[in-house]
C-alpha cells in the first residue's frame, strides 16, 4: 500500500495522527455511496500537520481505499452482530414463562401450618413472658419492636412472640444489627437467617453461636445470606 506514497513524519507533529480516527468515522457514515470518492483533496490537507506528503495523488488513492476497507469491515461487523441479538432475544423468551407462578390454595394453606408449627417453638416467648423476663414494659417492648431494635413474629390474631435468644446481649445486639442493617426485610425472612444452620459457623446457627467476641462477624455472614450489604455505622446498643 505504501509503495505509491512517499512521506516524512514531522516527530514533534506526530500526535496529530489521531485525527485520523476521528476523520475515518466520520467517513464510515458514507457507506452508502460507496461508489463515490470517500476522501477529498481538501481533507487530506487535515494531515499536513502530521506529514510531508510528497506525492498527494497517491497518499489521495491509499488513504481513500483504506478508508472503504474500514468501513466495509465495520458494516461485516454490524451484520454479523444483528443474528447473535435475534438469537440472544429468542433465548431469553424461552426462559421466560407464559404466566406468573402463583401458589394454590393447598400451597398456602401448606405454608401457614409451617410458620404455625414455627411460631409455636418454646424459643418463641409470648410477649407478656418476654416483658417480665426482660424487665421492660410492655410500652417500652412495643417501641423496640417498631424501631426495629427487637424482632417479633407473627401469625394472622395470635399475637406476638418474640425469640427468647433477645434476652442475651450478644443475641440481641447481633439481630438488632441484622434489623437495622436489613430495613426492607421482613421479620420472619430475618428469623430464617438466624436460626438456620451455617456452614460457615461450624453448622450452627447464628443466633446459637453468637457471643460477646463474634457478633459482628456473626452479622456480616447473616447480612450476607440475605444479600445485603452492611453499611458503615457505629455498633448498635445492647
Amino acid at each position: 500500500m505504501l509503495s505509491k506514497l512517499t512521506y516524512e513524519t514531522n516527530e514533534t507533529n506526530l500526535p496529530h495522527l489521531s485525527a485520523y480516527m476521528e476523520f475515518a468515522m466520520r467517513k464510515a457514515q458514507a457507506a452508502s455511496v460507496l461508489n463515490q470518492p470517500l476522501v477529498t483533496p481538501t481533507e487530506v490537507r487535515r494531515f499536513d500537520k502530521a506529514v510531508t506528503v510528497r506525492d498527494r495523488g497517491a497518499f489521495l488513492f491509499e488513504l481513500d481505499r483504506l478508508v472503504r476497507e474500514k468501513v466495509a469491515a465495520a458494516t461485516n461487523i454490524a451484520d454479523e452482530a444483528t443474528p447473535l441479538t435475534e438469537a440472544l432475544g429468542r433465548k431469553a423468551a424461552a426462559l421466560r414463562a407464559a404466566a406468573s407462578w402463583a401458589p394454590t390454595a393447598a400451597d398456602v394453606q401448606r405454608g401457614r401450618a409451617e410458620l404455625l408449627r414455627e411460631f409455636e417453638q418454646p424459643h418463641n416467648l409470648p410477649l407478656a413472658d418476654f416483658v417480665r423476663l426482660a424487665h421492660k414494659s410492655r410500652q417500652q417492648i412495643y417501641k423496640d419492636i417498631a424501631a426495629r431494635r427487637l424482632l417479633a413474629l407473627d401469625v394472622g390474631r395470635r399475637g406476638q412472640r418474640i425469640p427468647d435468644w433477645q434476652l442475651e446481649a450478644p443475641g440481641l445486639q447481633l439481630t438488632r444489627t441484622v434489623l437495622q442493617a436489613a430495613e426492607d426485610v421482613d421479620a420472619w425472612t430475618v428469623y430464617r437467617a438466624l436460626t438456620e444452620p451455617c456452614e460457615a459457623l461450624g453448622g450452627q446457627s447464628p443466633a446459637a453461636s453468637a457471643n460477646r467476641g463474634n457478633v459482628d462477624a456473626t452479622a456480616r455472614v447473616v447480612l450476607a445470606s440475605l444479600g445485603v450489604q452492611r453499611a458503615e455505622r457505629g455498633g448498635a446498643d445492647a
